[in-house]
């Protein structure tokens, strides 16, 4: 019987270094091999009853901790999910979201949470019931949780999401429309990157709304090709949703500032290495004509012999190109041409290009706050050395007691390195994106946990870096970010 949790943890550890290995599993009859994946099934939802469990505790401990400490109750539990999200690798936002879910799972949910943890059912369709009754009380949670636990173990983890929701509007109609109220909040435009230099443009809103705009669009497609436009339905309506945001007849002429980042060699000399917009990568030579302004046509192979060369189109908009310099054995960005003055605009332009996410390790949230790691109120300097692109969320998570952050300027032998070490003491790292690597597509993980366990923050500390327990911009947002928290009655 394990002494504690961290002995529990070492054992699986330990038994996960002698998982099958290929070959031997290769000599595996068939039956054996489904066997297998059954049970490795079976022990992934139990290891997520685990760890949900861990996650619980650990947010009830700090949540003490806290309110030890006197921080005001309209801040208690920020930070908390943050913790979570380093130690898991992933999102502080996904963090938050699974963190509420597993403690409605556990507090208000006890048979759905058995067959977690025997194995019945998948982490996946645990969170789908738990994330449709969130909003209800939880009396009506418990009513839920007895009249699906007969069904789950033989349903997909869609289908379990959905009868927990069919239930739960029986039970609570109010709490149906609470719901829909809550997904129009979050009503919300996002941008994914895709394949051949093109992005995915999301827009999650009411169903109105979205239909209302797809009829536009399609409206205006119509009328298009009655007219006789050679354009495709799809690149009419393409066209119309870039033009008619932009405010523009053309989507070539938008004149917004967008971040194109490439060598020298792509842009001058035919070079075609990848290009990174907005921290999306673009194809050399389209990155090329996108910066001058004229169309990406085919290669010579790719045009019959016969075709007529069509003439380019220059766009009428606005180019600026702003040079940057890259350390030469690293490639890491190190200063920017001063020949365009803007007041500290130039060095938060420069920040922003070096960084491209926010340097919170596995964050990857857009960067919405450039901070001084250095206090300024201490002496620090507003410069690219002492300068930090952090999400909003970070941004008041890093004021919270405990948390302290320190940066390592680049040097010949590394990029520019930020260290962040939490309340529990465990130490996380993150590197500027390597300008060479990040163009030529070989720019690895950035994050990198420094101490699996804690460390003492006196004897950790390095003198040549910068540190101090760091603290919002003068330019922070007033209103706190609401981290999620479920309703436990």
């Amino acid at each position: 019987m394990p002494e504690s949790a961290l002995d529990w943890a070492g054992q699986l550890s330990r038994l996960l270094d002698h998982a099958p290995s290929a070959e031997a599993l290769a000599a595996e009859d068939d039956a054996a091999l489904i066997d297998l994946i059954a049970a490795t099934e079976r022990a992934k939802g139990r290891l997520a009853a685990a760890q949900a469990r861990a996650e619980a505790a650990f947010w009830d401990a700090q949540i003490r901790e806290q309110q030890r400490q006197g921080v005001p109750r309209g801040q208690r539990g920020r930070g908390i999910a943050d913790q979570v999200a380093l130690a898991r690798r992933i999102t502080p936002k996904q963090a938050s979201d699974e963190v509420a879910l597993h403690r409605v799972l556990l507090g208000s949910l006890p048979r759905t949470s058995e067959l977690l943890e025997a194995g019945e059912i998948s982490e996946y369709a645990a969170r789908r019931v738990a994330e449709n009754v969130l909003v209800l009380e939880e009396e009506d949670r418990a009513r839920v949780d007895v009249d699906l636990a007969d069904q789950l173990p033989s349903v997909t983890a869609r289908r379990a999401g959905d009868l927990a929701r069919a239930r739960a509007q029986e039970l609570d109609a109010d709490a149906a429309v609470h719901r829909h109220q809550r997904a129009v909040a979050d009503r919300r435009v996002s941008l994914q990157p895709a394949v051949d230099g093109m992005s995915i443009l999301r827009a999650t809103l009411p169903v109105k709304d979205g239909v209302a705009v797809l009829k536009v669009l399609t409206e205006a497609a119509k009328t298009a090709k009655a007219a006789g436009d050679p354009r495709t339905k799809g690149q009419i309506m393409a066209d119309t949703l870039t033009a008619r945001a932009c405010g523009l007849e053309s989507p070539d002429d938008i004149p917004v500032e967008i971040q194109l980042l490439m060598t020298d060699m792509t842009l001058l000399a035919d070079e075609e290495a990848t290009a990174w917009i907005e921290g999306h990568p673009l194809p050399g030579r389209v990155a090329r004509d996108l910066a001058l302004g004229v169309p990406t046509l085919p290669s010579p192979a790719h045009v019959a012999a016969d075709a007529p060369a069509p003439p380019p189109e220059i766009s009428s908009a606005a180019r600026w190109i702003r040079r940057l310099y890259a350390d030469a054995k690293v490639g890491d960005l190190t200063e920017v041409d001063a020949r365009r003055r803007l007041f500290r605009g130039q060095v938060r332009r420069f920040i922003l290009l070096r960084d491209q996410r926010c340097r919170t390790p596995w964050c990857d949230a857009p960067i919405h706050d450039i901070d001084h790691a250095h206090r300024f109120a201490d002496g620090g300097s507003t410069d690219a050395d002492n300068g930090i692109g952090h999400c909003q969320r970070f941004n008041l998570v890093k004021e919270m007691p405990g948390w302290e952050s320190t940066v390592d300027p680049s040097s010949d032998d590394r990029p520019h390195r930020l260290t962040i070490r939490t309340p529990t003491g465990h130490v996380y790292q993150s590197t500027s994106p390597l300008l060479r690597r990040l163009l030529d597509g070989a720019d690895r993980a950035r994050a990198e946990i420094l101490a699996d366990e804690p460390v003492d923050l006196d004897d950790a500390s390095d003198p040549s870096g910068r540190s101090s327990p760091t603290t919002a911009d003068d330019d922070r947002p007033s209103d706190p970010e609401d981290l999620p928290e479920a309703r436990t009655g």
